[in-house]
C-alpha cells in the first residue's frame, strides 16, 4: 500500500492515501480533502464533526480524519496562495463541508493522483482549476491588506527575520505587524515561521541526508524534536515519508523556500 505525495511550485502539494483513518494532525496549510469515489469522509475537530466527500479545513484546525473506503486525496495550500485567505475565513470549528458533485469533472484527475498515475506537471495544470472550484464554495474572504504581501517577499528573502526586525524594515511597531500578519492571513508571525521550518523540512527529507542533519538545518534541536513535530503536521513518522516502500515522492522542480 503506497502512499503518492506531489510538491508542485510555490509550495502547494497533494499527498494522496490508502489509508482509511489518520490521527490528529494540524499544520499552517489551509487543505482540501475529497475522498476519491465519493463516499463520505468523516472530519472530527474539537467542536464539531464534518461528513461529506469534499470538505474544506482552515489552517491550524485540530483534527482526526476517517473514511469507510480507503481512498483519500489531500491538497495543501501555503500561506503565500491566492487563495490562502478564504479558507482563513472558514468560522470555528475550522472546516466547511463542499458539495462532491461539483467536482465531478475532476474524478479522473482525483484517482489519477490517488494511484500515482499523473505527471506533476500535468497535474499542476488541473490544480488550479480544481481549488479555484473549491473556493466558489467557501464564505467570502475578506480583502487581505496588500502590505502583508511585501512581507512574505520581504521574508522569502530574509527568512531569520525576527519580528522586531520585520517591524523596523517597515516602519510599524511589532504589535502592529503582528496583527497586520494575523489580520491577513489568519496566522499568527510564529505559525508563518513554522510553515517556513515545515517546509523546510519537506524540502530536506527527500535529499538523502540524516534526520538529525535535516533537524538542524531546520532549526530544530534533534532528530527526536523533529519526528515530534512531523507526527503532529502529518501524523506519521519522518522516516515512514520517506521509505519509498510507503511514500513514492514526485516533484515538480525544487521545492522553494
Amino acid at each position: 500500500m503506497t502512499d503518492h505525495l506531489y510538491f508542485f511550485s510555490a509550495n502547494s502539494y497533494v499527498y494522496a492515501s490508502r489509508k482509511d483513518d489518520f490521527p490528529a494532525t494540524s499544520r499552517p496549510h489551509a487543505v482540501l480533502l475529497f475522498s476519491v469515489d465519493g463516499t463520505p469522509l468523516t472530519l472530527r475537530t474539537p467542536r464539531g464533526q464534518f461528513v461529506g466527500g469534499a470538505i474544506a479545513v482552515a489552517p491550524q484546525t485540530v483534527r482526526t480524519l476517517s473514511m469507510s473506503t480507503a481512498g483519500l486525496v489531500s491538497i495543501n495550500l501555503p500561506p503565500s496562495s491566492p487563495f490562502f485567505s478564504a479558507f482563513s475565513s472558514i468560522v470555528p470549528p475550522g472546516a466547511h463541508v463542499l458539495e462532491r458533485k461539483a467536482f465531478r469533472l475532476f474524478d479522473g484527475f482525483l484517482a489519477g493522483m490517488h494511484e500515482g498515475a499523473r505527471k506533476p506537471a500535468q497535474a499542476e495544470e488541473i490544480f488550479h482549476d480544481l481549488v479555484t472550484t473549491a473556493v466558489e464554495q467557501l464564505p467570502r474572504a475578506q480583502r487581505i491588506d496588500t502590505r502583508v504581501l511585501e512581507v512574505l517577499r520581504y521574508l522569502d528573502e530574509a527568512p531569520e527575520a525576527t519580528l522586531v526586525e520585520l517591524a523596523r524594515a517597515f516602519e510599524l511597531s511589532p504589535h502592529r505587524m503582528s496583527h497586520l500578519i494575523s489580520d491577513s492571513l489568519g496566522l499568527s508571525f510564529r505559525a508563518y515561521q513554522a510553515w517556513r521550518k515545515q517546509v523546510r523540512v519537506c524540502k530536506l527529507l527527500y535529499s538523502g541526508r540524516s534526520l538529525t542533519d535535516i533537524a538542524h538545518e531546520a532549526g530544530l534541536s534533534d532528530s527526536a524534536h523533529l519526528s515530534h513535530f512531523y507526527r503532529h503536521w502529518y501524523g506519521q513518522s519522518p522516516s515512514y515519508s520517506r521509505d519509498r516502500e510507503s511514500v513514492k515522492f514526485f516533484s515538480l522542480s525544487l521545492i522553494h523556500i
